[in-house]
C-alpha cells in the first residue's frame, strides 16, 4: 500500500518564506496549534505544503529556540561531556539538555521531568559543577 503525497505539487509556493507568511504560521498555530501538518496549510491559508510549514515552525520560529553563542557555563559543560562521551553527539545533546533542564529546574525549584516522568539528576551534579570548588 503506498501513502497519498502529502500535497499537490502544483500551485504550491516554493523558495524563501516570506515575512507575512511566517506571521499567518505563527499566529495560526497560537490560535489553533498544530495537531496536523499536513491540513494546516490549507486551514491557515498558506501557499505551501505540510512539510515545508512544519519545519519552518520546528526550526526557526518556535518561541522557544535560543539562537545566539553558548554562555561561558554551557561551553564548560559541553567540554566536559565531551571529556566523557566522546564523539557520540545524540547522546551529548541529549545529555546537554538533561543538565540545562536541570538547572532551570534548580532555579525554579521544581523536579524535573521528561516526557511526563521524574528524573534524577543527582548524579550530574559532582560531573558539572563550575568554578572554584571543582578546580
Amino acid at each position: 500500500m503506498v501513502r497519498a503525497p502529502c500535497c499537490e505539487k502544483m500551485g504550491l509556493k516554493r523558495g524563501p518564506w516570506t515575512a507575512e507568511e511566517d506571521r499567518i504560521l505563527i499566529s495560526h498555530i497560537q490560535l489553533y496549534g498544530h495537531g496536523n501538518w499536513r491540513a494546516l496549510p490549507k486551514q491557515a491559508g498558506l501557499q505551501r505544503c505540510g512539510k515545508s510549514c512544519r519545519l519552518r515552525w520546528i526550526n526557526y520560529l518556535r518561541p522557544d529556540i535560543k539562537r545566539g553563542n553558548f554562555s561561558r557555563e554551557e561551553e564548560d559543560t559541553i567540554i566536559k561531556l565531551h571529556e566523557m562521551l566522546g564523539n557520540r553527539y545524540a547522546v551529548l545533546a541529549f545529555s546537554v539538555k538533561l543538565v540545562s533542564k536541570q538547572t532551570i529546574y534548580q532555579q525554579n525549584h521544581l523536579a524535573p521531568e521528561i516526557n511526563g516522568r521524574s528524573i534524577d539528576v543527582s548524579r550530574f551534579n559532582h560531573e558539572f559543577k563550575t568554578g572554584p570548588e571543582t578546580v
